[in-house]
C-alpha cells in the first residue's frame, strides 16, 4: 500500500472519519437512549 502524501487528501480523510465517528455516536446514543425509555415507559 503507498503512503498518502498529500495533505489536503489526508485532511479530507480525517474529516471523513470524524464525520462516520460522529454519526455513529449519536446512533448508539440513540439506540441506548431508546432502551432505556422502553424500559421506563414499558412497565
Amino acid at each position: 500500500m503507498t503512503p498518502i502524501t498529500d495533505p489536503t487528501d489526508v485532511a479530507a480523510r480525517r474529516k471523513a472519519a470524524r464525520r462516520t465517528a460522529v454519526w455513529m455516536a449519536v446512533v448508539a446514543v440513540t439506540i441506548y437512549a431508546l432502551f432505556l425509555l422502553s424500559g421506563v415507559l414499558g412497565k
